[in-house]
């Protein structure tokens, strides 16, 4: 028995009254919330959301029964007699409580002419917010359960989540009846319903710099995806209790720890906000470091802010490769089978000439493939083959399509050896809106999809071997950075001895050496000096010393402006 409970049970021996004994659970609760930063610094916040879930569990029984004893006195029934049951929903159902997040509460209840179960309910709730918890609750009487999940589908998402807390067990059988009775009624449309619903939150917060970490992409929610569809078909409560026909261990490992450590990382926001809030906003970094034990220097903020995309990219993966593996045996027609690999493409090399082979502008691969390239042979390093295979990916129209897929199963480092260092490494300059390796991404699909139609027409004069060249610019342009020399000279560096090993021809290794070296001169002049002065204009063109250079820079310029953000280029 906990401090605080000692002392309820002392308050209630004595008979005081139930707002006085209100008062005494706010104070501990605000005494509580005061502590949680320096528990959080000693712990490191380690299951931080299961022990804050335990501790509010805590304080709504001891709510309840003030409530009870208030209402009953001396001939208080056994808890499984009052047609009461006090249930949590959401992140709370989850058992996955942050610090500032609302409380979701249901009680249910049947209507029993013997008991004036209004009166308990209003004076539980009422108990509640007098105790200073910041509550989200609904009250049902058992049988409009299934009925209020048919109305809304997030009350539907939140009822099969739920948690007994307290309350009568004989009551929560029922409940569990309703529950499988709402589980197994139409759950193609609860899916579709799910799925699009996700798919305007990864609109509206794609992964940036500044992360969403609840409703972005690779967020909370792609976890919680899983879990909802698992608790549709299965009935399980742990994700880890698939089939390991479902899940591979060692994958659920790696995506374990990541959102381990998103947990970590959004009780360590609201402390240092102070205030509920799940984007990662950059000011925050310095004090974040400091609650997670990180070096409190640009460098160990830098390596904070790359271990949260690194962690949201793998939650975003194995959640894409698990749902399509639930979901496929109800639903096939929502994966595309024309992009399905063979069972016996194993080899990396045959997987990709798959992705080759079936890119087009709007390829998205199928979530099997993603699995496939994970778990590929392949060589420890890329061998002369393979720089076959990738100089490949890059002599055709949809570079960018192959390369976002194999980015997704975190292998660009690996196939890209100068990207390595790039992946998911922040840029805090106040201007780009994406890690590195997502800007140069970016930077390619602008290249292959030119909206401006004098650079399309520039685009469109070069041969193939140049196109096929300024892609592999593109992509690399800004692979020099996070190094203490200039990350031009740098970039120009990596270009050189990479392009070497895919066997391009000199004079076109020599290009791309220029232009990565000179990839933020068209942009810096026109931004910062006289473009009307003829000295200004020959000294710009003299770096370049033919047309055809000049048409490559502008045509990168434009492509790595449109990478950075939406409306930062203009002509």
């Amino acid at each position: 028995m906990t401090e605080l409970e000692k002392e309820i049970e002392r308050l209630l021996a004595e008979n005081t009254p139930d707002l006085q004994i209100a008062r005494v659970i706010k104070k501990k609760v605000k005494k509580y919330l005061e502590n949680v930063p320096r528990c959080f610094a000693k712990s490191g916040g380690k299951d931080f959301p299961l022990r804050h879930t335990r501790k509010m569990d805590t304080v709504i029984r001891l709510v309840y029964k003030v409530a009870t004893r208030e209402m009953f006195g001396h001939y208080l029934p056994m808890k499984n007699h009052i047609p009461v049951t006090l249930v949590a929903l959401g992140s709370y159902g989850r058992e996955e409580l942050c610090l500032y997040s609302d409380i979701d509460l249901m009680i249910v209840y049947e209507d029993i002419q013997g008991y004036k179960t209004g009166k308990l309910i209003e004076k539980v709730l009422y108990l509640l917010w007098d105790s200073g918890l910041k509550l989200a609750h609904r009250v049902h009487e058992v049988f409009e359960l299934p009925e209020a999940a048919r109305k809304d589908i997030t009350i539907k998402t939140a009822i099969l989540e739920s948690r007994f807390i307290d309350g009568s067990k004989f009551l929560w059988t029922g409940i569990q009846n309703r529950i499988n009775e709402i589980r197994k009624e139409k759950p193609d449309e609860f899916i579709r319903a799910k799925l699009e619903e996700r798919e305007r939150f990864h609109k509206k917060y794609p992964l940036t710099m500044e992360p969403h970490l609840k409703e972005g992409v690779g967020g909370f929610r792609d976890a919680n995806m899983v879990y909802w569809i698992s608790r549709l078909f299965y009935d399980i409560h742990r994700i880890k209790d698939l089939d390991d026909s479902i899940i591979d261990p060692g994958d659920y490992r790696e995506f374990r720890m990541a959102l381990e450590f998103l947990y970590r990382v959004r009780t360590a926001l609201h402390i240092a906000a102070g205030k509920k809030t799940d984007r990662l906003r950059l000011e925050l970094l310095p004090e974040l470091a400091k609650l997670l034990k990180y070096d409190e220097s640009h460098k160990g903020q830098l390596k904070l802010a790359r271990k949260v995309t690194a962690s949201l990219k793998t939650i975003h993966l194995y959640s894409e490769i698990w749902l399509e593996t639930l979901i496929s045996p109800l639903m096939p027609e929502i994966y595309n089978s024309y992009f399905l690999p063979e069972k016996s493409d194993r080899s990396l090399y045959r997987l990709i000439d798959i992705l080759i082979s079936k890119a087009h502008e709007t390829y998205a691969p199928h979530p099997r493939l993603l699995k496939k390239l994970i778990h590929a042979e392949k060589p420890d390093r890329p061998d002369h083959r393979l720089y076959r295979n990738i100089y490949r990916i890059f002599e055709q129209p949809f570079s960018y399509s192959v390369l976002s897929a194999i980015s997704d199963a975190r292998l660009l480092g690996y196939l890209i050896p100068p990207m390595k260092q790039v992946t998911d490494l922040p840029q805090f300059d106040g201007y780009h809106r994406y890690t590195v390796e997502n800007h140069s991404l970016e930077t390619l699909r602008h290249i292959e999809k030119i909206e401006d139609p004098f650079i399309r027409k520039l685009f469109g004069k070069l041969s193939e071997r140049e196109r096929g060249m300024l892609k592999i610019v593109a992509l690399l342009h800004d692979a020099g950075k996070g190094r203490k020399k200039d990350h031009r000279e740098v970039g120009a560096s990596l270009f050189r001895i990479f392009a070497g090993k895919l066997g391009m021809d000199a004079d076109l290794v020599r290009m791309g050496e220029k232009l990565i070296l000179y990839h933020t001169l068209m942009s810096t002049t026109a931004q910062r000096e006289d473009i009307y002065s003829e000295k200004t204009v020959m000294r710009f063109c003299s770096r370049f010393g033919n047309r055809k250079m000049l048409d490559m820079i502008y045509i990168l310029t434009y492509a790595d402006m449109k990478g950075v953000g939406i409306d930062i280029y203009n002509d």
